[in-house]
């Protein structure tokens, strides 16, 4: 349903190419979340199959010499989550990176030391199942089923803590951790759950709320001098111009006698007279 791909080959995290068609692990970004940058300087760029099944990069895109590109499917790609059956603890950052590269993603989760309150007196059994159902760029819905209490880890990137990610079962607000370094994992109870995760950062919040008191301000004020315009053109009406008075009508006048012209001398000549 949902997955990833990765191009293998020298500039793969310097060509967007890929990124055009795919979700990928690979791709140009000039502004990575330092987590990921350093999965990628430490263990992706050196091709840690560990780190690469753990992002559940399904497909590799190869090109053979001479050749056009092909994709080759990795079975060892674990999915959008699952449960694991050991926790081992991490003392430092550096520990836990270091951890990545001789671990079992299937059945392992690296949890950093200052997580200790979460996982306290957790009795750690991989049983039932786990499953992406829906997902958007903004919201993720899994649904677990299992007879006990889990640790489900998700392939997705941690981001926190308090940035915007909240987690929620059945509805209900709980609380998730930073896993194998840069992933979230989760406690989930025994039965059957819906487990989801919403992108709502405060900032969006607040900003939404302020952009639409702000629109609701300018409403009201366009309406308010509106609404005093009506009321004033209603108290107080334009006063009527007055209307102009009719013109009398004028008489018709005679119209002027045919003036005749009377022959001059030289006009005078004798019609019987013929011309020479």
């Amino acid at each position: 349903m949902y997955y990833r791909v990765h191009e293998v080959k020298p500039d793969a995290f310097q060509w967007a190419m890929t990124s055009y068609f795919h979700k990928t692990i690979g791709g140009y970004n000039p502004a990575k979340m330092q987590r990921y940058n350093d999965l990628i300087e430490q263990h992706l760029s050196q091709g840690n199959r560990k780190v690469l099944d753990m992002l559940n990069t399904k497909y590799f895109i190869v090109t053979p010499e001479g050749q056009q590109p092909i994709s080759q499917i990795n079975p060892g790609a674990l999915g959008n989550a699952w449960f694991v059956d050991t926790l081992l603890i991490a003392e430092s950052n550096n520990i836990e990176i270091a951890a990545l590269n001789a671990f079992y993603p299937d059945s392992q989760a690296i949890v950093h030391q200052e997580f200790n309150d979460y996982i306290k007196g957790f009795d750690v059994k991989k049983e039932g199942s786990i499953k992406l159902s829906s997902y958007h760029p903004e919201k993720l819905k899994y649904q677990s089923d299992s007879p006990s209490e889990q640790f489900a880890v998700f392939s997705e990137m941690w981001y926190g803590p308090n940035k915007g990610w909240n987690a929620y079962i059945d509805g209900k607000p709980t609380e998730h951790i930073r896993t194998n370094y840069a992933l979230r994992g989760m406690r989930v109870p025994a039965g059957k759950h819906e487990i989801e995760f919403r992108f709502e950062p405060a900032s969006f919040a607040k900003g939404k709320a302020i952009s639409g008191a702000s629109s609701l301000a300018l409403i009201l004020g366009v309406l308010g001098i509106v609404g005093t315009s009506v009321w004033n053109f209603i108290k107080n009406p334009p006063a009527e111009e007055p209307k102009p008075e009719p013109r009398p009508r004028s008489q018709p006048t005679q119209p002027a006698a045919p003036v005749t012209r009377k022959p001059t001398g030289t006009d005078r000549r004798d019609p019987k007279k013929k011309k020479r």
